[in-house]
């Protein structure tokens, strides 16, 4: 057989690859992991209280959005990490953005404030419950997210965990914003981005060993 023939052969069946069906799976994953923690999150904790009332006033939805954000840069990072020959890391330090803005807005909030108010609006009544159930339920997005990532070829396994690990802390933080009744931005500035930041460290020191080729 020719060489030319052979080569004719071996390329006859050729199809383009497939390279998006990561970027479809990762945010597909997401939607399936932000559902399971939030039906997580009502079955064990429930709702506030006054759910029905509060779901639409602007400190719900700032923890919400501070989350939401959170992930959206972190998942646009981690897609990306699991294909070779890029480059997303630079775009990480987006993820600094929201929990800025939200300690701006924090510093605001306690320069309109009496000094003797600024614990009671810093700490809340369950500033410990928010950072032991944020990283708690952060856990189910950061195994399906980790799943996901051993079908790709992530090079850079510190990048892929930490990218999963704020992605993961920002869905539980979504999900965890139904329920949390602490509704002062310093404790949305303070409490959230300390159980975003433990979440983060964690995954960046286990994913590693979880995605070793």
């Amino acid at each position: 057989m020719q060489t030319d023939d052979l080569i004719s052969m071996m390329t006859a069946e050729h199809r383009k690859v497939d390279t998006g069906w990561l970027r479809r799976a990762t945010w597909l994953a997401a939607l399936a992991a932000l559902g399971l923690t939030i039906t997580l999150i009502l079955g064990t904790l429930g709702a506030r209280a006054d759910f029905a009332v509060a779901w639409m006033t602007l400190p719900v939805i700032a923890k919400a959005l501070l989350g939401a954000s959170l992930a959206l840069v972190a998942l646009a990072v981690f897609q990306r990490s699991l294909r070779p020959g890029l480059k997303p890391g630079r775009w990480l330090w987006l993820a600094l953005a929201p929990p800025a803005l939200a300690a701006l807005w924090a510093l605001a909030t306690l320069a309109q404030a009496p000094t003797e108010s600024w614990s009671a609006l810093i700490f809340g009544r369950n500033w410990r419950a928010c950072l032991i159930a944020v990283p708690l339920y952060a856990i189910v997005p950061f195994v399906i997210l980790i799943l996901l990532a051993r079908r790709g070829a992530p090079v850079d396994g510190r990048l892929t965990g930490t990218a999963a690990g704020i992605a993961s802390a920002g869905l539980a933080i979504v999900g965890y914003s139904l329920h949390c009744p602490d509704d002062t931005t310093p404790f949305l500035a303070t409490w959230y981005p300390i159980a975003v930041a433990t979440v983060t460290a964690l995954a960046t020191m286990v994913a590693p060993r979880l995605l070793r080729w």
